[in-house]
């Protein structure tokens, strides 16, 4: 028998299938919900997800002292949802912002973040603001997983938060996280969650900007937050 060495080798015609599809057909999925608010038709293919608060044929923002949810917190615990997000919590935290807790976010939400693998993946959501936001200014984004563990461990209820509203070492505030982590859960295949949008604000400046955007990581991905290493 040989060793099983060569100098070169060639194997051709090998099929490579490949296609660029809509957020909403991808691998990892991002669908928006029935509201006017987030789209299905964002980037310039017009084939991604986007937040758009300035929607064509009518206002153009939202109000000073004011708060604006979209998407509803029903499946919430009613206790858990006053650590969202994640501990040392928010302060406010999402439950005391909210301002629908009783609506369904399953039927009603602001968008939707699917495993369309055939295998469990570790799935992560983060904001990235165009600019700091100034005080007074916050945004919520609060997840509902329904097969995540619910045997207290408030693993089911992720959200993060963007503003000066709680400590900015606290990696479980400032990133959706599903994952194999404590208080979280992987999503599995075929799984998805649903995402409620609250927007608060005081007496903010006219022409705040407010705006920016959202990085879905899934996997072994090398930027992947490890809040259980930073807590």
């Amino acid at each position: 028998m040989g060793t099983g060495a060569f100098t070169a080798a060639e194997l051709d015609d090998r099929t490579a299938n490949i296609e660029v599809v809509n957020d909403s057909a991808g691998l990892i999925g991002l669908e928006s919900g029935s509201t006017e608010l987030v789209t299905d038709s964002g980037g310039s293919g017009g084939n991604e997800l986007m937040i758009d608060f300035n929607p064509s044929g009518g206002g153009n923002g939202v109000n000073p002292d004011s708060t604006y949810q979209v998407g509803g917190l029903g499946e919430f615990d009613s206790g858990n949802i006053f650590d969202v997000p994640g501990v040392p919590t928010a302060d406010p935290s999402a439950g005391e912002i909210a301002i629908d807790t009783d609506t369904s976010i399953e039927s009603n939400h602001a968008f939707k973040v699917m495993n369309q693998t055939n295998s469990t993946k570790q799935i992560e959501v983060t904001y990235t603001p165009n600019e700091n936001f100034p005080s007074g200014a916050r945004l919520y984004l609060v997840a509902y997983y329904e097969e995540g563990d619910d045997d207290g461990n408030s693993s089911q209820e992720e959200g993060l938060v963007v503003g000066d509203v709680t400590d900015g070492d606290n990696p479980k505030a400032a990133s959706i996280i599903f994952a194999d982590q404590q208080y979280s859960d992987p999503v599995g295949s075929g799984d998805e969650f649903y995402v409620t949008i609250i927007v608060d604000v005081d007496e903010v400046e006219s022409g705040t900007d407010l705006g920016g955007s959202l990085t879905v990581r899934a996997g072994s991905h090398d930027e992947f937050t490890n809040a259980d290493a930073q807590t």
